[in-house]
């Protein structure tokens, strides 16, 4: 089986080694170890799921539940809408094995809320082709002599 980022939902950037990925409608954002990092990038480049489990199976000192982690963190990822089904492919796989002994060949995926109010609070969401940005004052919530106050500090 082959997937490949949700870009409909989903913002990813890989650095140095680790994949952060935003759901660009919750603002939940989720951190990937180095080794789930491995395994997003080989998805992304057309690896399968089981061409995946063979090269990582076969990296010296791999576990005999090496499959079932892989598995699992592929399911994660579904579930988590970050990764939806792609056409079938078959490109090489290259995961180090140091990578994979970093992390104990347990690949795992964090996800963080910290920061959901900032992401949804980006106002290039609220951009109309036909208009641009320009934020609904209605929405602000204005105190309206507030305002005034402000504006007339403005005018002196």
């Amino acid at each position: 089986m082959n997937y490949q980022l949700n870009e409909s939902k989903m913002f990813a950037d890989v650095t140095e080694g680790s994949a952060i990925i935003i759901n660009s409608e919750t603002g939940i954002y989720y951190g990937l170890n180095c080794l789930a990092t491995a395994i997003y990038e080989s998805l992304q480049a057309g690896a399968s799921v089981e061409r995946i489990i063979e090269t990582v199976s076969a990296l010296p000192g791999a576990p005999a539940d090496a499959a079932s982690a892989i598995e699992a963190l592929i399911a994660t990822l579904v579930e988590k809408e970050i990764l939806e089904p792609a056409a079938p492919s078959e490109a090489e796989v290259t995961i180090d094995a140091a990578v994979a002994s970093a992390d104990e060949f347990l690949p795992s995926c964090m996800e963080f809320a910290d920061a959901q109010e900032l992401l949804l609070a980006d106002p290039i969401h609220e951009v109309k082709e036909e208009e641009g940005w320009s934020p609904d004052l209605a929405s602000l919530n204005p105190d309206m002599e507030d305002v005034a106050q402000r504006e007339s500090k403005m005018g002196s």
